[in-house]
């Protein structure tokens, strides 16, 4: 049997206890410091509590925390200190450029490039602190995965019994059918999600909407000598009206066939119904454009689309 321990303030020798780097009293205060955020004093011995004297006459403090097993943690200087160190840039060189990126990240890439490096240990830090990172990252894509599934759920049986009753279906922010589930993937949102972003659809409808109608404007109230012109700027509506059904929920999209029965319908109305509505549907869009204004030009539609190309080049 193991002899118990002794008391080792009682068993050690005065002289060892002097050459020690801190003393029994020094490390209850630094453990009190880092624990509890108390400063550390620096009295000299003479103006301390006497042996045999309380240290604390008033008594033990009562907890702030109504809670006996959630004390409340106020901000401690050392996790303080340390947290702003890690945010602290340090300059790093490879090859030969020169950067200067956050402590944090400059200790990660150390420990990654030890670890291509085939140190063992970095190699076995690493590999668990990626394992960790990825299972704590999956399990917050299931929930959240979860939570839009039921959602979609509770939306499409609210529309569904709003139908039945012949009611107008429920407003949803977001729709539904704008949510993609991608398993092992967070879900996209292909509609808006905010009332802004469905000002902003509702306001793009109307834009498309009044280009349907110029379109028709421009093939039909272009003066003779600008027949031509009006062809061209017909052409020209009929790429904007296409760039904005292609911004639009898949749910609200035109397809091709509808687009081209919308275009004979106001190519057989009366000019004067036509010059009317395409007026009424530009207010409606927030454009005050003149009554029979043939418009835009080719060119201006053309630099459009090779600015939406470009964009989604950047976007791959």
């Amino acid at each position: 049997m193991t002899k118990r321990r002794a008391d080792k303030s009682s068993t050690e020798d005065p002289s060892e206890q002097s050459e020690r780097l801190f003393s029994d009293e020094m490390v209850d205060r630094l453990k009190r410091a880092i624990t509890f955020g108390e400063p550390i004093s620096t009295s000299p011995k003479s103006t301390r509590f006497q042996k045999g004297q309380s240290g604390n006459p008033k008594g033990r403090p009562k907890k702030t925390s109504s809670s006996p097993f959630h004390p409340r943690i106020e901000p401690q200087p050392i996790q303080e200190l340390i947290l702003e160190e890690a945010e602290r840039g340090v300059t790093i060189r490879e090859g030969d450029s020169v950067s200067v990126i956050p402590a944090k990240q400059a200790l990660i890439r150390a420990l990654q490039n030890a670890a291509l490096k085939g140190n063992p240990h970095a190699l076995r830090t690493s590999t668990l602190l990626h394992e960790r990172i990825e299972r704590e990252k999956a399990i917050e894509i299931k929930a959240e995965n979860e939570f839009w599934e039921a959602y979609q759920q509770k939306c499409r049986e609210e529309i569904k019994e709003a139908e039945s009753k012949g009611a107008a279906p429920p407003m949803h922010l977001p729709h539904p059918d704008d949510i993609v589930i991608r398993y092992g993937k967070p879900p996209l949102f292909k509609g808006p999600t905010t009332e802004a972003e469905l000002k902003d659809l509702e306001e793009r409808i109307k834009i498309m909407q009044a280009f349907i109608m110029q379109t028709a404007i421009n093939e039909r109230c272009a003066p003779p000598e600008e027949a031509e012109k009006g062809r061209q700027c017909a052409e020209a509506a009929t790429i904007f009206v296409a760039l904005l059904n292609l911004t639009l929920p898949k749910r609200l999209q035109l397809s091709d066939t509808h687009i081209t029965m919308k275009l004979m319908y106001f190519q057989n109305i009366s000019k004067r119904t036509l010059l009317k509505s395409t007026r009424a549907a530009w207010i409606a869009a927030g454009l005050r454009v003149p009554r029979g204004k043939i418009f835009p030009k080719l060119e201006f539609a053309l630099a459009v689309v090779d600015g939406f190309k470009a964009a989604n080049a950047n976007n791959n």
